[in-house]
């Protein structure tokens, strides 16, 4: 039997609706689906406890925190499967580390770093490279411009789209000590009570629920959303990095990965790439369809792509405040 078999019409649009609003508590959700509140707290439940859902968590607008992100993407040369783990564990426990996989296709591994300023990508970089840079066949970076997070309509297509995402610009938005520790928080889980989030923070519920308001109102908190679990659902992960001859196709070009209900990320970048979208598909067949389709509709529009399978996430933060 197939894992996505194991989900039913009520399953499917619990984890859709609460991928738009991750914090919408059981009663809200049970009036939605027109179902008692013990059924979809049953059914929500069980849906973390089986892996379809490995957790919550909060997009932020990190640029107006004045952070932004790097990305490295590196070749490997000469390297044993022992120093490869070494290499995969030394940036795992690194700060600032976002994301951190393997991949097969022309590199070997990606690394994701949220920064402040330039100097914060050279307290990763000089260090890694001093560990590791005989290992290195080659390297490219690329700066993103702004991540977009699109919602989930992978087990349910449902009928509204959201682009979550955050403009170009690098703030300064300063936070204080108590809505730290409330970003971090909700960081860790979405879904997390305001009992306890006003625990962690050290403030009573009141005060919590105003700061937790007026991150919303200033458009610090842009979403809260659902982790997926991919591989539980038995999809592989494609990532697909698009160099864009035309940039006023940008937007039709994420429109039309957005439409495929198969794409939860895509990134704007400046490098080598302008776009790289990820994809959760069946297989390489199902890969395929949809490249043949992009090229099809957009073959004057962009110079080469390369398409990355990711083997293996070791480590996801969605936004790993190094303050």
């Amino acid at each position: 039997m197939d894992a996505l078999s194991q989900l039913d019409l009520l399953d499917r649009r619990i984890m859709y609706e609460l991928d738009l609003d991750a914090r919408a508590p059981a009663s809200s959700l049970a009036r939605k689906l027109r179902r008692s509140k013990e059924t979809v707290n049953f059914r929500l439940n069980r849906l973390c406890e089986q892996g379809f859902l490995k957790g919550f968590y909060t997009v932020f607008n990190t640029s107006k925190l004045g952070f932004y992100y790097y990305k490295f993407y590196i070749k490997f040369k000469n390297i044993t499967p022992k120093k490869e783990a070494e290499l995969f564990e030394y940036v795992k426990r690194q700060p600032r580390i976002a994301y951190l996989a393997s991949t097969e296709g022309h590199y070997d591994a990606m690394i994701l770093v949220m920064v402040r300023t330039p100097k914060d990508v050279v307290a990763f970089w000089h260090p890694f490279m001093k560990k590791f840079g005989q290992f290195v066949q080659s390297n490219e970076s690329t700066m993103f411009l702004t991540t977009r997070r699109f919602n989930n309509r992978f087990v349910h297509s449902g009928t509204e789209r959201r682009d979550w995402h955050y403009p170009l610009e690098v703030g300064a938005y300063s936070l204080d000590q108590v809505e730290r520790k409330i970003v971090q928080a909700l960081s860790d889980n979405a879904r997390m009570p305001l009992s306890e989030i006003a625990a962690r923070a050290g403030v009573d519920r009141t005060v919590a629920a105003y700061r937790l308001k007026k991150l919303e109102q200033d458009g610090i908190i842009l979403a809260f959303v659902t982790s997926p679990n991919f591989e539980k659902m038995g999809l592989e992960f494609f990532q697909i990095n698009i160099s864009v001859r035309n940039p006023d196709k940008m937007r039709a070009m994420l429109d039309f990965f957005d439409n495929t209900n198969k794409c939860l990320f895509a990134l704007e970048m400046v490098g080598r790439f302008d776009l790289a979208v990820e994809l959760h598909l069946q297989n390489a067949e199902e890969l395929k369809k949809v490249v043949d389709v992009f090229r099809e509709n957009f073959s004057f529009d962009y110079n080469d792509y390369e398409v990355s399978t990711i083997t293996k996430e070791y480590k996801v933060v969605y936004c790993p405040f190094h303050w």
